[in-house]
């Protein structure tokens, strides 16, 4: 395994398609789950398993786009860059990489709005080493203007191609219109005269501030000794000072009041449509009927915006829909790629449909009589989908993790029982009421991107 050197991190559905809303595994004989916050605050969750001789460790901090403000939009985003691949007070960057290298091991990490992730995975028998690296790279970092100019160029030419990727420049343009005025709306890529201008001092002062272990959570997951581990975690990381750290605290996102429709020109063949909509929160239980009604609407083996969108008139190519929920708001999403000469039809169509799901038959018990037996239930196929989705998720004990650590962090910690189940328990009346609350009122972001113009 190697180090990978190209990240995922601009692209908001990282935490949508398999980091579900959090649940606790199923326990049996050789599986074990156990929590627990060290003195310094630090909150750690541990779930053994044997099924693989792997290892999974994430450490996630309460720190993204979030806390940075509009004159430092972008130092998060450097700060996990310099982490992951520079030095430290006893390592250089190269030294670190091939000790990783050396033990087989998977590394990564990625930037949102909410959090900071850093995660790796190796051989079970590395477990000392792996433990060792992340509370060295995390809490001791070195920083050198030298090594931070060459990372702020790495970081300006990823810049680049997003601004040159019509899904990834799109769907930043609707976050900045979706979530306005809050700090959401920045973006996580940063700007490119803050990167430029961006100062050694700077750095350090945003890792003192939120780098420390009562902002952080740890999550490991695979084939360990509970027991050893937690001697361990307490041993390497107890020791760490709590700096009084006191969290930020948000608003939530309120949704808009009216539509905004944007429209830009880039060097695109195809056209492109973005729509955003304000879904509920992490902490809000309506985020399991918005789960289903999405997979019904525009992500099953069948999903409903095929009927106006992909029938006789064939308006649109491919469709996309999901949902991404944050601790302060969350986001309902659509893609649709077209020829650009049926956008607005395309459009109008789509807003159409979703404003009127509402009134949606989605199960067999919408039916009466015969016509129950003919009827297609799409509530239990997309019911069905998730479920094999988030079985498969769970399988990867990485996933797991990175699930475990981001929920010690955006829960408000009330109980809310197992993911599966609350996904069993929606109706095809909870769905007509998500509807109406999410989709049938005012307050979409419509961006369209289009071919630029050729001139004469």
């Amino acid at each position: 395994m190697k180090i990978l050197r190209k990240k995922s991190f601009f692209f908001i559905l990282v935490g949508t398609l398999l980091l579900f809303p959090f649940v606790y595994a199923d326990q049996t004989e050789d599986t074990k789950f156990e929590n627990f916050e060290l003195e310094n605050g630090m909150k750690v969750f541990l779930y053994e398993r044997h099924s693989l001789p792997l290892l999974n460790i994430v450490f996630a901090f309460d720190v993204g786009t979030k806390n940075e403000t509009d004159a430092n939009n972008g130092l998060v985003h450097i700060l996990e860059h310099y982490i992951l691949y520079r030095g430290t007070e006893m390592r250089s960057g190269e030294e670190i990489g091939k000790d990783i290298r050396s033990h087989g091991a998977y590394f990564n990490a990625h930037t949102g709005r909410d959090l900071a992730t850093f995660e790796l995975s190796l051989p079970s028998e590395f477990a000392d080493f792996a433990l060792e690296n992340q509370r060295e790279i995390l809490f001791h970092l070195k920083l050198t203007q030298e090594e931070l100019d060459i990372e702020k160029q790495i970081i300006l030419e990823e810049l680049s191609q997003v601004l040159d990727d019509p899904i990834k420049y799109g769907t930043s343009l609707v976050y900045q219109n979706l979530f306005q005025n809050h700090p959401y709306q920045r973006p996580i890529f940063g700007k490119k005269d803050i990167i430029e201008a961006a100062t050694v001092e700077q750095i350090q002062q945003f890792h003192n501030n939120y780098f420390v272990p009562a902002n952080c959570a740890l999550a490991v997951v695979g084939d360990f000794d509970m027991q050893q581990m937690k001697q361990k975690i307490r041993s390497m990381f107890g020791e760490l000072e709590n700096n009084g750290f006191i969290p930020q605290e948000f608003e939530k996102v309120q949704p808009l009041k009216k539509n905004i429709e944007i429209e830009e020109e880039m060097d695109v063949n195809t056209g492109y449509l973005v729509i955003g909509i304000a879904g509920p929160d992490y902490n809000n239980e309506d985020q399991y009927v918005v789960d289903v009604l999405v997979e019904v609407l525009g992500r099953g083996v069948i999903p409903l915006l095929n009927q106006p969108l992909r029938g006789r008139r064939e308006l649109v190519e491919t469709i996309s829909m999901g949902f991404g929920a944050y601790k302060y708001g969350g986001i309902i999403y659509v893609y649709l790629t077209l020829d650009p000469k049926k956008t607005s039809a395309a459009k109008r169509e789509t807003l159409k449909f979703l404003r009127n799901a509402r009134s949606l038959n989605f199960s067999k018990s919408d039916y009466q009589g015969d016509a129950q037996f003919y009827a297609l239930d799409y509530m239990e196929s997309a019911k069905n989908q998730i479920k094999f989705r988030f079985h498969q998720a769970q399988e990867k004990g990485l996933n797991l993790a990175l699930s475990l650590a981001a929920h010690a962090l955006r829960s408000d910690g009330e109980e809310r029982g197992s993911y599966i189940a609350n996904i069993e328990s929606i109706t095809s009346p909870n769905m007509r009421k998500a509807a109406g609350e999410f989709l049938s009122k005012a307050g979409y972001v419509l961006l369209s991107i289009v071919p630029k113009k050729q001139v004469p």
